[in-house]
């Protein structure tokens, strides 16, 4: 694995990072003193601490060095199937690296939520076909 790809992790149990790091993946784990910063920052591992609202209790794993390929998505299915259940993932991009990790963290949230209202909706307009 290249020396650039890492994975930031937060809310994940010690038992979760340890599966992963098992595979040969490079974690950094976000916390309260870190997570103050934009997504560039932990990357570069620069310790900004978190100043405000909790951030909730929520699994998110944001893969940073990673091209958006098949390999990464048969990794995240095995993530998902072996290792960590529920975690919301993304994707570093040009956009997102200078978002602050909290606005991150609000952004997926939102996002997950408006996924499970479009598929609440698509059920039940099949429903409604079947009649």
């Amino acid at each position: 694995m290249s020396e650039n790809k890492k994975i930031l992790v937060y809310g994940l149990s010690e038992t979760e990072m340890a599966h992963l790091r098992g595979e040969g993946l490079h974690l950094h784990e976000i916390h309260q003193g870190n997570a103050g910063g934009t997504l560039g920052e932990l990357i570069e591992n620069k310790e900004v601490p978190h100043v405000g609202a909790p951030l909730g209790v929520v699994k998110i794993m944001i893969f940073c060095g990673f091209e958006a390929d098949d390999h990464l998505k048969e990794l995240i299915t095995k993530i998902r199937k072996e290792y960590v259940f529920g975690s919301i993932m993304a994707l570093i991009t040009k956009t997102n690296i200078s978002w602050r990790f909290d606005y991150m963290i609000e952004h997926l949230l939102e996002e997950r939520e408006e996924n499970r209202q479009i598929e609440k909706e698509r059920r039940a307009q099949h429903q409604e076909k079947l009649g």
